[in-house]
This record gives C-alpha cells, sequence and structure tokens, in this order.
C-alpha cells in the first residue's frame, strides 16, 4: 500500500528542509547564524523598521530578535536609530557593510536556486513556481490563524 498523501507531502518537506539547511549553511557568509540571515535578508528587503516589525516577520519573539539585533549592531551589520519625531521607537537600519553581506548572500544563492531551478524541465518551472507559492501562501494563513 502507497503512502497516504499527506505523509508523502511531509515526506518531501522534511527532505525539503535537510536540503534548505545544508544551502542555508553554505548560504550564510561571514560568520553569521541563519537567524541572524533571516534578519539580514528582511531588513534588505525593507530597511528602516522596527523591532516589533521584524520580529513579526521572522515569527520570532521580541526578546530573540532583539538579541539578534545587538548581535548584529556589533558586528557593524546593522544599526539602530531614535527618531525625533518618536523617542519611544527604535528604527533598524542596514549599514553599508550590511548591505555588501546581504549582496553577498543573494548572490551565491541566486546562483545556487537559479541553477536548481533550470534543472527542472521547462514545462514545470511555472507550475511549480505557482504551486509552491500557493502551499507557502496556505501555510501563512494557516499559521497566521493559530498565532492570533
Amino acid at each position: 500500500m502507497g503512502e497516504i498523501p499527506v505523509r508523502a507531502f511531509r515526506r518531501i518537506l522534511r527532505n525539503f528542509e535537510r536540503e534548505l539547511n545544508v544551502q542555508n549553511q553554505s548560504g550564510c557568509c561571514c560568520g553569521i547564524t541563519i537567524t541572524q540571515c533571516h534578519t539580514l535578508m528582511e531588513l534588505d528587503i525593507e530597511d528602516n523598521i522596527t523591532l516589533n516589525e521584524l520580529a513579526a516577520r521572522i515569527h520570532l519573539d521580541k526578546s530573540t530578535v532583539s538579541r539578534t539585533v545587538e548581535s548584529l549592531v556589533n558586528k557593524g551589520l546593522i544599526e539602530r536609530t531614535i527618531p525625533k519625531s518618536n523617542r519611544r521607537t527604535t528604527l533598524i537600519t542596514l549599514t553599508m557593510e550590511g548591505k555588501e553581506v546581504c549582496n553577498s548572500i543573494n548572490s551565491g544563492n541566486d546562483i545556487y536556486f537559479g541553477e536548481v531551478l533550470f534543472a527542472l524541465p521547462v514545462d514545470l518551472r511555472s507550475a511549480f513556481y505557482e504551486g509552491f507559492e500557493a502551499v507557502v501562501n496556505a501555510m501563512t494563513k494557516l499559521n497566521a490563524s493559530t498565532r492570533s
């Protein structure tokens, strides 16, 4: 008897997680952790955000993100600023060195995942991308409803 479709899907996801972990270990350079890497990548997408916004985006608690931010400040990759308009807020921004690290991470991962995607048959690429995006969106929606 074959695998139950949900279990087959979960098996594939576990294999994907393992392969992604291997890539994450090699794709995050400069002696930074995966959490630090994800923090930098979020700031690369939208810079100048608050700690609360950053914590919500990477789905970690504020204290974990605060420690991560502190370590990245100490490495000179991000900086914190307090706007004059609201002294109770702290904004987090990439430094020039942080932007360079992001560029390096993006370049290496773009090459790797480009090779992965181009290894797929041409007629499957679009369907894969749409299907994968739909799965991630469904997971995000489900997880958001359980976090509320």
